[in-house]
């Protein structure tokens, strides 16, 4: 298969894993809708960096030393699931008055920048899924600049969907429709978020 071929594959199917929901989209939804459009550009920005992340360790053979000591892979879980949990019960207990957005991070750039990353990171399933992602699009001795490509679409499918998420759920419409129903949106949101957490925590690969 040509190279060309191959990372245009690769694109299609990383977008369409890439827009199907997840901690992920409701990190950048949630950012976007509590805060505002520039934190939840610093949530993608976290979201990107974590993807980074897991491409290289696929290059580096990160899955191996997972083999070698799951005990890291484990805590690896743990810390994730936890942090997901922990991120569920914080929608689950906002507040449901008060404006919707202030326009400013709440906090700052800084730590939307870091909600992105640690979500990001949260699930080491990530590292399987773009071993295997790699593994069926890149084939094997594929030339340095191919695998580098693979990591650029990554990356910019990244920006591309959650992008253009932020980007929606900071307009004044749908922040609008979403006071109307704040309260439950947030508890469902909040309970996926754990829900997500409580199965990484629980799977057993």
């Amino acid at each position: 298969m040509a190279p060309s071929t191959m990372l245009l594959s690769l694109f299609v199917a990383d977008l369409a894993a890439a827009a199907t929901p997840g901690p992920n989209f409701l990190a950048v939804t949630g950012t976007a809708i509590h805060q505002s459009r520039r934190c939840a550009g610093a949530v993608v920005c976290g979201l990107v960096t974590a993807n980074l992340l897991w491409a290289t360790g696929v290059s580096a053979g990160l899955s191996a030393l997972f083999r070698i000591a799951p005990w890291l892979y484990w805590g690896m879980k743990l810390f994730g699931g936890g942090y997901l949990i922990y991120l569920g019960v914080q929608l689950w207990l906002s507040k449901s008055d008060g404006p919707v957005q202030t326009g400013t991070c709440v906090r700052s750039v800084t730590d939307a920048y870091f909600r992105g990353l640690l979500t990001g990171l949260s699930n080491p399933k990530s590292l399987v899924y773009f071993g295997s992602i790699f593994t069926v699009f890149l084939e094997p001795g594929s030339p340095a600049w191919v695998r580098s490509a693979a990591v650029a679409i990554v990356s910019f499918n990244t920006v591309l969907w959650y992008g253009t998420v932020a980007a929606l759920f900071s307009r004044a419409t749908v922040q609008r429709a979403y006071a109307r129903v704040r309260r439950p949106v947030d508890r469902v949101a909040g309970t996926l978020m754990a829900a997500f957490g409580v199965r990484i925590v629980l799977a057993r690969e």
